[in-house]
């Protein structure tokens, strides 16, 4: 799954959360979903490649359905910080069960 994300979040995670980062490739089953915990990972790969720390990221229990244009809403968060930040992850489909994420992390933490 390729990932593009802007994130930030405490000190190094801050600076790095507001980038775009190029990530990592992923598939969707057949039905076209993903189970939260696999795109939090993903999510969380592509910006641990980014700025060198793997962010906690959680992307809620339910499945993910892989339709294009839409958005996920997921927390980030840097271990050891009791800060959380807000990030949309907007999907896009490619061929077959590939699919891409676009991921911006708000630049202020969850209120």
């Amino acid at each position: 799954m390729s990932i593009v994300r802007t994130v930030t979040s405490t000190a190094l995670v801050a600076a790095a959360l507001a980038l775009g980062v190029a990530g990592c490739t992923a598939s969707a089953s057949v039905s076209r979903t993903v189970s939260a915990d696999a795109f939090a990972t993903s999510v969380a790969d592509a910006l641990e490649e980014e700025v060198g720390t793997r962010p906690d990221v959680d992307c809620g229990d339910d499945a993910i359905p892989v339709v294009d244009g839409d958005e996920v809403h997921c927390d980030v968060n840097t271990p050891g910080y009791d800060v959380v930040y807000d990030s949309v992850s907007t999907i896009s489909t490619e061929s077959g069960d590939e699919y891409a994420v676009s991921v911006v992390v708000d630049e202020q933490p969850k209120g």
